[in-house]
């Protein structure tokens, strides 16, 4: 039995907390990008991928179209 994927009902896409974690997600996502383009050691810069997909993963269980990456 697989279990049910957590998503963020489109209710809750317009509750202030989300939006707010919504916007710093965003906004650590910049940061960490802007410092993976920097050159870094390659343990630095594996530590940050992982940091921008577990982002993007958190940002994607608002979105209707994608489901989350696994």
């Amino acid at each position: 039995m697989t279990p049910e994927r957590f998503r963020v009902a489109p209710h809750e896409r317009m509750n202030p907390l989300w939006v707010a974690l919504e916007r710093h997600m965003q906004q650590s996502l910049a940061e960490l990008r802007a410092l993976n383009d920097t050159s870094l050691p390659p343990e630095r810069t594996e530590h940050i991928r992982g940091r921008i997909a577990q982002l993007k993963a958190l940002l994607a269980l608002a979105d209707e179209s994608k489901p989350p990456p696994t």
